[in-house]
């Protein structure tokens, strides 16, 4: 837009110098009148020039780069996706109801064949000339979704120019006595596979709680829990959200919800407004109750999916 307004700019203050070009015999009181024309078009030059100089150091601040490049697979339900399915889509986006800045459907690329690869738009600076493009160190949702809505989503950080990662999602693990604990895991907290869900760790917790929450069941401080803490006259709810990363998460997310209760006996638990289905990133979670509210019970809640 600044551009086309340049380019009339100068043409219409040439016809004004123009239009001011009179014959040699023109009398004296017409000369004030053509010199104010020449200036004011020197005038609208010069705008014209400053205003191309801030185009261009806006272009300049959003030079594309190289793409960042995902590819991976994808496992729902036990059962490998593949080219074939055309209704699964992959997707990043800033947040994760927000819409999509980059999308690939599966069998959309004869090259990528049984994977999805899928392409980030980088620039190296603000602002971005692209909308849809991101910075180095940028954190995104990759969400993958079919007929149902989302099945499952990691988050990614935004890498160098060029920079180009695997990630899979939903990839099957070991489970060799089907004890819903992956056998890797098992070996490396605990050195064998024979450890049952429920044994009780040196934490206090059992060895499925450690899993689902990822805390280690050999360090006794190492804990899910739920803190309350005075901050002035107020109280403070808060928790820590750890990512699903290492072994025995490959293709997992953990999530967190907070829960209150006026009535804990009653075993009613409600989910707090914007602090359920969390999406652990290694976060704390702090809530503040109201004022006004009379007394509570809060609990957190951890899952894997």
């Amino acid at each position: 837009m600044i551009r086309h307004t340049y380019a009339f700019l100068v043409m219409n203050a040439c016809s004004r110098k123009t239009g001011v070009t009179g014959p040699v015999s023109q009398t004296v009181n017409e000369r004030p009148a053509n010199l104010f024309a020449h200036s004011a078009a020197i005038r609208l030059i010069r705008t014209a020039v400053a205003l191309l100089l801030l185009v261009r150091v806006a272009v300049r601040a959003g030079v594309p780069e190289p793409d960042n490049v995902l590819y991976g697979t994808i496992t729902l339900d036990n059962q490998p996706v593949t080219a074939n399915r055309t209704d699964v889509v992959v997707e990043a986006r800033r947040l994760i109801g927000g819409p999509a800045i980059a999308r690939y459907q599966m069998g959309s690329s004869a090259q990528a064949g049984d994977f999805y690869s899928l392409r980030v738009s980088l620039e190296s600076a603000q602002p971005l000339f692209d909308p849809n493009a991101s910075l180095v160190g940028d954190s995104l949702f990759i969400v993958v979704l079919d007929g149902s809505g989302i099945r499952s989503q990691s988050i990614y950080t935004v890498g160098d120019r060029g920079a180009v990662q695997r990630l899979d999602f939903g990839a099957a693990v070991l489970d060799s006595d089907g004890d819903g604990l992956p056998d890797a895991w098992e070996r490396l907290h605990l050195g064998s596979t024979s450890p049952t869900p429920n044994s009780i760790n040196a934490n206090g917790q059992t060895t499925l709680q450690n899993y689902v929450a990822g805390t280690n069941p050999n360090d006794t401080n190492s804990l899910f829990r739920v803190a309350v803490t005075a901050s002035g006259a107020n109280a403070l709810v808060s928790f820590q959200a750890l990512r699903a990363e290492g072994t025995g998460y490959e293709g997992l997310s953990r999530y967190y919800s907070l829960e209150y209760s006026t009535n804990a006996g009653a075993g009613l638990w409600l989910g707090l407004n914007n602090f359920t289905n969390l999406l652990g990133n290694n976060q704390t979670i702090t809530y503040q109750p109201p004022g006004t509210n009379g007394p509570a019970f809060y609990r957190g809640r951890v899952w894997l999916q």
